[in-house]
């Protein structure tokens, strides 16, 4: 029975370590959120930050795209000013790249 007892306690030891190394992991990320939350707060203003929000939604990868692009060209100090909604779609067709529209025309 000592061995089973051994395997018992190991396995939970094993088990809380991973519990633990777990909630560390999200509580990092959630801090590496806020802090992205709080310099895109600072880069946009309230009608870029709207416009950010609904392309996440829609295209989350594209959305995920332009805020660490913005993060990085802030960090590299070429941001001189808050992004309005009109450099923000400039930035977002930037990203986007040449995406080619259909258009279906009905007869």
């Amino acid at each position: 029975m000592d061995e089973a007892e051994e395997i018992k306690r190991k396995k939970l030891e094993e088990l809380q370590r991973k519990q633990q190394q777990t909630e560390e992991d999200q509580s990092n990320q959630q801090a590496q959120d806020l802090q992205k939350l709080a310099v895109l707060r600072a880069l946009l203003t309230s009608d870029a930050k709207e416009r950010l929000t609904r392309v996440k939604m829609g295209h989350p990868d594209l959305g995920v795209q332009v805020e660490n692009l913005l993060i990085q060209l802030a960090q590299q100090g070429r941001i001189k000013q808050k992004i309005d909604e009109n450099t923000l779609l400039t930035l977002l067709r930037q990203v986007q790249g040449q995406k080619k529209d259909f258009k279906i025309h009905r007869i």
